[in-house]
């Protein structure tokens, strides 16, 4: 539970579980998440959801941006009772948006199978996780 907002990479291969964050999450939430929930009630950043497997996203705000596979769904009904369950036992009524404002985003599972007809899908998703990885290590080797 983040009670305010979340910077860059919020739940990034998260492995099971929920993360509910009250506020907006930077770029790349989500980024190549194996299973779980992630609940954002306000706004995401680029590269929302990107190249993820099994987890289920819910967004109360505006995405800035789906990364790589990511699609937008409408929440099932007992998805949205989900989420106000969830809400009633960690948030107060008025710091989540209506359950009615809130989109569901999932893997479009077009990474999951290498497919040389789909090259630019590939491509495109290699480069961001190529950029990820550089980025990764010119902090560590910075530190």
């Amino acid at each position: 539970m983040i009670h305010g907002d979340a910077a860059a990479r919020a739940g990034i291969s998260i492995k099971g579980g929920t993360l509910l964050i009250a506020g907006n999450c930077g770029y790349m939430a989500g980024f190549m998440g194996q299973k779980g929930t992630i609940i954002v009630c306000g706004d995401t950043g680029e590269a929302f959801a990107d190249s993820m497997y099994e987890t289920v996203c819910f967004v109360g705000g505006h995405i800035a941006e789906l990364g790589n596979d990511a699609v937008i769904e409408t929440p099932t009904a007992a998805e949205r009772a989900m989420l106000e369950s969830t809400f009633a036992q960690y948030l107060a009524p008025q710091a989540h948006p209506p359950i009615s404002a809130f989109k569901k985003v999932v893997a479009g599972r077009k990474l999951w199978n290498f497919d040389k007809r789909e090259w630019k899908t590939w491509r495109e998703a290699l480069m961001i996780h190529w950029s990820f990885i550089m980025c990764a290590q010119r902090v560590v080797v910075n530190r």
